[in-house]
């Protein structure tokens, strides 16, 4: 009986490492799976975000060009604005403005001396400037 009964320990620790050999084996697989999954959602991960940046780049581009057909919409208005015939056309036909006559023109001289003398002459002036001459010394 102990023989047999080593014969069936024999054969018990011969199944145990063959056992064991299978776990051994299915180590590395597991370990080459898990790593292929976990490569696969950092792809999946990466590629969904380089989508949303690459919405965002069209969404940008289309405002962009939006904006430039703003932009030369506004140049040629301002265009129109500046142009003196524009401006001519819309003082003489919308607010029914005329060129003077030559009875109409008035020159008026602008020399140093006249401006001194309607300064002083000013009604509303004056007052102030009679308190401020008061402040200073000369």
């Amino acid at each position: 009986m102990s023989e047999q009964r080593k014969f069936r320990q024999v054969k018990l620790n011969n199944r145990q490492l063959k056992v064991k050999k299978r776990k051994n084996l299915a180590k590395p697989l597991y370990m080459t799976i898990a790593i292929v999954i976990i490569m696969f959602l950092g792809v999946s991960i990466a590629y969904s975000h380089l989508s949303s940046i690459d919405k965002d780049i069209i969404a940008k581009e289309k405002e962009i060009s939006d904006l430039k057909k703003t932009k030369l919409a506004l140049e040629a208005e301002v265009k129109g604005i500046k142009s003196s015939t524009e401006i001519q056309d819309e003082a003489m036909y919308k607010l029914g403005m005329v060129y003077p006559s030559q009875d109409q023109i008035v020159y008026v001289d602008i020399s140093e001396n006249k401006r001194q003398l309607d300064v002083n002459h000013n009604v509303f002036l004056s007052p102030i400037l009679s308190v401020l001459k008061s402040f200073t010394k000369d």
